[in-house]
């Protein structure tokens, strides 16, 4: 019983030295890989200083803002000029997939598409984003709130909300970025319905809008 014991345990030796041999190489080479993925990363840090881009609503129209009683259809016609500054002075930014969206008492009352937007580095680039037509406003909650605004002075807090995908162009190279999300909370006057055409918009601040990823 000792014998056969004693030539088992010999015949395991060999394959649990190998397995574990095999298993501190594997262990080694991955912690290997971590340490220069990490040390690229770094190194590419350092050399691009990648920044976030900056938005900033530059302008916007309130031309149409009115709420059908009992209805409650809301009929807009919004128009926002969108600063889009890319701060980065080495890399590039190819925005594609770009759409807007905005939001009024938390409802999503319009939907449009962008064009694609290239942009060099340190450049700032205007975009334009209009909205018109008319939304079926859910709920008496937001036509109270609706009232409310249109008594105090004809301001209206409308939410613009932008989504895109990105492309970073380094050199020659062209990657795939994160994908930006911009919400932009604007606090807009509409326009007196017997302002004659062609006249100036009411007074907007420029207000900076959210970034992140």
């Amino acid at each position: 019983m000792g014998k056969a014991s004693t030539v088992s345990s010999w015949l395991c030796c060999p394959c649990r030295c190998l397995f574990c041999g095999l298993l501190s190489c594997i262990f080694s080479v991955v912690a290997c890989i971590l340490v220069v993925v990490g040390l690229v990363a770094i190194a590419l840090y350092l050399l691009f200083r990648p920044h976030l881009v900056h938005a900033t609503a530059d302008t916007a129209d309130l031309a149409g803002f009115t709420l059908t009683p009992r209805t409650w259809i809301l009929r807009y016609n919004l128009s926002v000029a969108l600063s889009l500054r890319n701060p980065n002075t080495r890399i590039a930014i190819h925005y594609h997939s770009v759409a807007a969206e905005a939001y009024y008492q938390g409802q999503r009352f319009s939907h449009v598409d962008l064009p694609d937007v290239d942009q060099d580095t340190g450049e700032t680039t205007v975009v334009p984003v209009a909205f018109a037509g008319e939304f079926p406003l859910e709920g008496g909650v937001a036509a109270a709130g609706f009232r409310k605004e249109a008594i105090e002075q004809a301001r209206f807090s409308v939410d613009l909300k932008i989504t895109a995908k990105m492309k970073l162009k380094v050199w020659a190279f062209r990657v795939s970025g994160p994908k930006p999300r911009i919400d932009c909370p604007l606090t807009i006057q509409r326009r007196n319905a017997s302002s004659p055409p062609g006249a100036a918009p009411p007074e907007f601040h420029p207000t900076e809008c959210r970034v992140w990823f």
